[in-house]
C-alpha cells in the first residue's frame, strides 16, 4: 500500500456500489421489475444489457429505460423508474463507511471513482454520508467506464497524484487488475476489515 516519504498524500480511492453502498436489495429489484412490467429474470437481463452505455453517458435515462421496458417511456413512468433505480443504489454500508473513517483518521484522503449514470451520480453527490469523499468521480462525467485504463488516468489527474500514492478499492476483480496495471495499489474488496487494515 502507498507508503511514501513524510508529507506524501495517501489517497484511498473507493468504488461506490457494493463497497460504500450495499448491493441492490431484493425488494428494490422486485419493485423495479414490477414497475417495468417484467418478471424478475427478464428484468435483470434487460437492466444490465445496456447499463455500461448508460453509465458512460452514451444513453439518456429515457433511451436506457426504453431499452429495458421494450417501448418508449416518458413522463411520470420514466420519473418513477429513475427514482426507484436511484433509491436502490443509495443504501449505505455502515461497516464499510466506518472502516473508511478509521483509515481517514490514520491520514488517508478519500475520494470516489464509480461507474454510474447521471441520475445516480447526482443523487450520490447529495448524500451526507459521502461528503468526506472528494473528489467524487463518476463514469457519466468522465465519458469512460471501469475497467478502461483511461478512467484511472483521468482519476489520477483529478487527484493530482502519482499512481504509487493511491490505493484503489473495488469489488470487481477486473477493475482491481486494471488499476494495478496503471501502477496503483489496489484492493479487491470483500469485507470492511480489509479497509480497517489500511490504518
Amino acid at each position: 500500500m502507498p507508503d511514501g516519504p513524510p508529507g506524501t498524500v495517501r489517497w484511498l480511492l473507493c468504488d461506490y456500489g457494493n463497497v460504500l453502498c450495499l448491493d441492490q436489495p431484493a425488494d428494490d429489484r422486485r419493485t423495479l421489475a414490477a414497475a417495468a412490467g417484467l418478471c424478475e429474470g427478464a428484468f435483470a437481463d434487460a437492466y444490465w444489457a445496456d447499463r455500461e452505455a448508460y453509465d458512460q453517458g452514451l444513453l439518456t435515462a429515457a433511451a436506457y429505460w426504453a431499452g429495458v421496458v421494450g417501448r418508449p417511456v416518458a413522463g411520470g413512468e420514466l420519473e418513477r423508474l429513475v427514482a426507484l433505480d436511484v433509491a436502490s443504489w443509495t443504501h449505505p454500508s455502515p461497516l464499510a463507511l466506518a472502516a473508511v473513517e478509521h483509515a481517514r483518521a490514520a491520514g488517508w484522503r478519500t475520494a470516489l471513482l464509480s461507474n454510474a449514470p447521471l441520475e445516480i451520480a447526482r443523487a450520490a453527490g447529495r448524500l451526507p454520508w459521502l461528503a468526506a469523499f472528494s473528489p467524487q468521480l463518476f463514469s457519466c462525467d468522465l465519458g469512460r467506464v471501469k475497467p478502461d485504463p483511461s478512467i484511472f488516468t483521468a482519476a489520477l489527474e483529478r487527484l493530482g497524484a502519482a499512481p504509487g500514492d493511491v490505493c484503489f478499492v473495488d469489488d470487481r476483480p477486473a477493475n482491481v487488475e486494471a488499476a494495478r496495471q496503471c501502477g496503483m495499489a489496489a484492493l479487491h474488496y470483500r469485507q470492511p476489515s480489509q479497509l480497517e487494515a489500511l490504518a
